[in-house]
């Protein structure tokens, strides 16, 4: 009978644990994945179907350096719309910078900078009409001090 109840308590307290860490694991992955607070900078037509979207950090205050995400994707007119349409993607570039001098030709995407990279990915695909497109990114990059 103890035996019994001994069980009983440890499979409860295992349960509890496991359940604690289930809810602790998609709490941290919907803080660390979570959509950033971001709005549009600006949007700019790079060629074609091609067209470039910058938005900026709204959060962090002071403290934090202002944070700038490119994206390219194909046209959206529709202003209020764009931060719906990118806000699942993955920015291809992010920078401490919003001047950033983005020229294009066809699906090939050229970005020329001076300040900080925090993150740069020289793939991406977006679709525009169904079809599928792989821009070929080239980035000229300068530090700054």
């Amino acid at each position: 009978m103890r035996g019994s109840k001994v069980i009983k308590r440890l499979h409860g307290l295992l349960t509890i644990t496991l359940a604690l860490l289930v809810v602790s694991y998609l709490l941290f992955q919907h803080y660390v994945n979570g959509k950033p607070d971001d709005s549009l900078a600006f949007k700019k037509q790079v060629s074609g179907d091609l067209w470039l979207y910058v938005t900026k950090y709204n959060g962090g205050g002071a403290t934090v350096s202002e944070v700038y995400r490119y994206y390219l994707d194909g046209p959206i007119t529709d202003e209020s719309k764009v931060m719906n349409a990118i806000s699942d993607r993955q920015p291809f570039l992010v920078s401490d910078t919003d001047s950033a001098n983005v020229t294009g030709y066809a699906s090939t995407v050229n970005v020329k900078l001076t300040g900080r990279i925090y993150s740069f990915t020289n793939s991406d695909v977006f679709y525009v009409n169904g079809v599928a497109v792989t821009p070929v990114i080239n980035i000229n990059a300068n530090g700054t001090h």
